[in-house]
């Protein structure tokens, strides 16, 4: 570790997993309300806070009293930097009025609980040497906390330190009671011990990845639309009905406005019934010329629907391959492409698969599912096969868990050669699924947020005024 140039370009996403929750039961001293605005509510706006924070009376003495209310203002603070609460990181001053805050308080008070806070604070609004300057200088004190293991197990990861991962697992599954029920940090432990050289199979399965991946099975999908054998790059949608006229037909109506009829698509929808293909047809006859192919698979997910939807279709990729001739790019049912697809193509070099790629990215999403092209080749068909034989055997076996397909994604990379991987490239990710709505990309996705005004449901809007009028 150096720099901490991985950690710090990671998503505020995880930054927020081990520091939405903080303990911090001196607070009880101060008004509940003050309490419950900050630590439970989020609430940011310190301005409004601070003086009732300030003038707050606890039984406490003056440096305690003190150093709560410092505490609770840098918390204030901090909640400013949670994913959806601004375009990007907080700006340099607020974090070192957060670390002033911080320093402070841990200076009046000797407390576990601050030392705890102020750690979850520093790694939230992404002051790694700080954070572990305390992990490193308190470490028998904090042996036994949950959080800050969990926060110094994800910062091993992604600096790539898996010997160091490793002390850190092996602390935290000496006591089941530090891991619980957090799948989040789950999903790291497997990881890391998979990148170690096991093939873990409590939680998520990695045997597959050890094992020659058999035949698809092709009964389960129906093709109710057939592709047409014109040559040209195949967008792979997959989605349910009701994601399908929320955000699918859009997608469709982004691929004609950007695209024309250079790109075909395929529909790959779950349970689909007679009015979606009713539906379908009808959407064809309004973008004519684009080839518009449809296919369904048919089953009840008792839970984690979600992890299926996102997961079954690169399933059924490693089945469509062989049914689709041409290219095949699969783009996300909320995503809006913005560029015609053969410009973006000339800028790359002719790969047999194209994933996007960014340095922040943790290595259970390596290969992120949002944005894959494939042009059908032999090593497409090993690696999807690979890909889809390790989805395949976890969902049968009940490990639905979120992350399932760019884990298959990330780490089946591995059953190809040497000198096949040298076929993959990978290109940056903003130019291709720009969360940011650039105008220099591909395509605009959304992340958690789905709805939030913007240039996103602008495009949006503006797609659906001018092929689906309202009458």
């Amino acid at each position: 570790m150096n720099n901490y140039a991985r950690t710090r370009a990671l998503h505020q996403f995880y930054r927020d997993v081990f520091t939405r929750t903080i303990s911090l039961p001196e607070a009880d001293a101060l008004p509940a309300h003050l309490v419950v605005e900050i630590l439970n509510y989020a609430n940011a706006d310190l301005d409004s806070l601070e003086a009732k924070l300030l003038d707050a009376e606890t039984d406490l003495d003056v440096d305690h009293d003190r150093a709560l209310k410092l505490m609770m203002c840098a918390i204030a603070l901090a909640n400013g930097a949670f994913d959806g609460r601004s375009d990007g990181p907080l700006v340099p001053e607020k974090v070192a009025q957060i670390t002033r805050l911080v320093v402070e308080a841990m200076q009046l008070s000797d407390n576990t609980h601050y030392l705890v806070a102020a750690i979850q604070i520093l790694f939230r609004v992404n002051e790694i040497d700080s954070v572990l300057f305390l992990i490193s200088n308190n470490l028998s004190t904090l042996s036994e906390t949950p959080s800050v293991l969990k926060i110094l197990l994800l910062i091993c990861l992604m600096e790539e330190d898996y010997n160091q991962a490793h002390v850190v697992i092996q602390q935290l599954t000496s006591n089941a009671d530090l891991i619980g029920e957090d799948r989040m940090t789950l999903v790291m432990v497997v990881c890391c011990i998979y990148k170690l050289g096991g093939h873990p199979d409590s939680f998520i399965d990695f045997r597959p990845l050890a094992e020659p991946a058999p035949q698809p099975d092709a009964s389960r999908y129906e093709w109710l639309i057939a592709p047409e054998d014109n040559g040209k790059t195949t967008v792979l949608v997959a989605c349910d009905k009701g994601y399908y006229y929320e955000h699918a037909v859009a997608l469709l109506l982004s691929i004609y406005e950007t695209n024309g009829t250079e790109l075909n698509v395929h529909v790959h929808i779950y349970n689909c019934d007679a009015e979606m293909i009713s539906h379908l047809k009808s959407l064809g006859e309004t973008l004519p010329g684009l080839s518009i192919s449809l296919s369904s698979e048919y089953f009840a997910a008792v839970k984690a629907v979600n992890v299926h939807y996102a997961c079954r279709r690169f399933v059924f990729l490693s089945h469509a391959i062989e049914k689709i001739a041409g290219p095949i790019m699969v783009l996300d049912a909320d995503c809006l492409v913005r560029k015609p697809w053969a410009d973006v193509k000339a800028h790359f070099q002719d790969n047999e698969l194209i994933f996007s790629h960014h340095e922040g990215l943790p290595l259970w999403e390596q290969i992120p599912a949002g944005f894959v092209y494939s042009q059908g080749g032999e090593i497409s068909k090993k690696y999807f096969a690979a890909v889809g034989h390790f989805i395949d055997v976890n969902l049968a076996c009940d490990k639905a868990e979120w992350f399932l397909d760019q884990i298959a994604l990330s780490f089946a990379v591995d059953i190809l050669t040497p000198m096949e991987q040298m076929a993959i490239g990978r290109e940056p990710t903003a130019e291709l699924i720009d969360i940011k709505h650039s105008d220099a990309a591909f395509s605009w996705v959304v992340t958690t947020k789905k709805n939030v005004a913007g240039p996103y449901q602008d495009y949006k809007r503006q797609l659906n005024s001018k092929y689906l009028p309202v009458a």
